[in-house]
């Protein structure tokens, strides 16, 4: 009994040893996470909702702004300081890295030689306002290894350090406010377009109607490509400004910039007015990096890496198609083709009319129905192809429309469309092996070879071994 009562006083024993160890743990862990917190807390330098934020005001040591949140457009506005288009983005930035601002390190205080070295006695500073308080923060130079900031807040007189990858994009500079891309509302659509090379205008692009047309320097019915007219359009909403020259800058100082004769001009237009003109110095986009252009609206030097400006090198013909006119199948209802000349040193005058249900794949020439037979509705897809991309070698702009004369007419392609319009490509001789082609009765200024026509797998191929199927098919 005495054994059982000395192992149960060891065991009370234990278990007290226990429990106090335990609870003098809990007691420790909770004083280390009340100093971790309170660390932690201290190096919170600022904590608001970015959203929250309706003004700032940003000093630099060479300009001061003041920029707000419209109330009507939502937008950000500057309303003290020199007028500039702002980059939005970078203003919802500051905000964002701003709101939750937090310190890696808190140096003390520091004396005015060494706040002075640390760019501190005239930084760049950050004034964020909401609804509920204000809150100021400072920005001094990068430490030696670039990994920190030195910081400080309104209201404390401790420096401290901030890891570069944040305050780095505190660190305002006027460059960094301005917006950095040539169109300034990418919601509003272009209208005109226009790139003068020298003095030779490589085109002007107008919107009429929702259709584009190249008024100069031709003006043919020919079809404007439209993937690279988009591709163009893409291009100028995503030009960027590289870095900010002089501004102010008048005819007297073009010289200075290579601009007294600029090799380029290249202009826009957009829906809601925007106009802009550009003129760009010479260069060799093989050899030059980067590139002075002269805002002509603003009247300040802008500087484009030259690989951001490859669309100055566009000709003419780049957005041009090089078929006569294409249409797509399943828009086309009835097509008539009429030849009078020569194919494989024999003599052909037909004319012959398709007519075209794509939708219900049914399909006839001449009245007579062809849709049961595969092998002659490939047939005839792929002569309808080589028809809708009848291609031109050449544009002659300057020559004059000889007149059109219908007896003269070698080829002739008729397309009904679903929308009841018709449309005609005809091509009258010109010379030996050559044609020209007018659109719908215009004259088009373009040439076709004979060759487009007679060459193997060409137009005249397809259309004698679409013959040829047919009168198989019917067999």
């Amino acid at each position: 009994m005495k054994k059982q009562l000395v192992l149960g006083l060891v065991l009370v024993l234990l278990i007290a040893i226990a429990a106090g160890t335990y609870f003098f743990i809990c007691q420790y862990q909770d004083k280390q996470q009340e100093e971790s917190m309170k660390e932690a807390t201290a190096l919170q330098l600022c904590s608001f909702d970015s959203s929250d934020v309706t003004k700032m005001d940003l000093h630099t040591p060479d300009q001061d702004y003041t920029v707000e949140i419209d109330a009507d457009t939502g937008k950000w506005t500057v309303t003290s300081g020199e007028d500039l288009y702002l980059n939005t983005y970078y203003l919802s930035v500051l905000c964002s890295y701003g709101s939750s601002l937090t310190a890696s390190e808190d140096l003390g205080t520091a004396d005015s030689a060494t706040l002075k070295s640390y760019e501190l006695s005239d930084p760049i500073t950050i004034t964020y306002y909401t609804d509920s308080e204000t809150i100021k923060i400072a920005i001094g130079k990068q430490t030696a290894t670039s990994e920190y900031f030195y910081m400080m807040k309104e209201g404390s007189d401790h420096v401290y350090l901030v890891d570069a990858d944040t305050a780095g994009y505190l660190y305002v500079t006027e460059t960094q406010l301005r917006y950095r891309y040539i169109v300034q509302d990418s919601t509003s659509d272009f209208c005109q377009l226009s790139l003068q090379r020298g003095d030779e205008v490589i085109y002007n692009f107008e919107k009429n109607d929702n259709t584009w047309e190249m008024t100069v320097p031709y003006q043919i019915p020919i079809s404007l490509d439209t993937s690279k007219l988009s591709t163009l359009m893409i291009t100028i909403q995503e030009l960027e400004i590289d870095d900010f020259g002089e501004n102010g800058i008048t005819e007297d100082d073009y010289a200075a910039y290579g601009l007294d004769s600029p090799a380029y001009t290249f202009s826009f237009e957009q829906d809601d007015g925007s106009q802009v003109t550009l003129l760009f110095e010479q260069y060799d986009p093989l050899v030059s990096s980067y590139i002075n252009c002269f805002n002509v609206n603003t009247g300040e030097i802008l500087i484009f890496d030259s690989s951001y400006l490859s669309f100055l090198q566009a000709e003419t013909d780049d957005y041009l198609v090089s078929t006569l006119y294409k249409p797509e199948i399943e828009s086309v209802t009835s097509m008539t083709i009429q030849y009078s000349g020569s194919f494989n040193d024999t003599t052909l005058d037909f004319e012959t009319e398709f007519e075209i249900d794509y939708e219900n794949a049914i399909y006839s020439c001449d009245g007579t129905d062809f849709s049961d037979s595969e092998d002659a509705v490939s047939v005839f897809q792929s002569f309808f192809q080589k028809a809708a991309n009848l291609s031109y070698e050449q544009i002659q702009n300057e020559t004059e429309d000889p007149g059109y004369v219908e007896d003269d007419v070698a080829l002739r392609l008729t397309y009904t469309l679903t929308d009841d319009t018709t449309h005609t490509v005809e091509l009258i001789p010109y010379e030996e092996n050559n044609y020209w082609a007018y659109i719908d009765g215009v004259f088009s200024h373009v040439l076709v070879r004979q060759k487009t026509l007679s060459n193997n797998g060409m137009l005249l191929e397809c259309y004698t071994t679409l013959m040829e199927e047919l009168a198989s098919a019917e067999t």
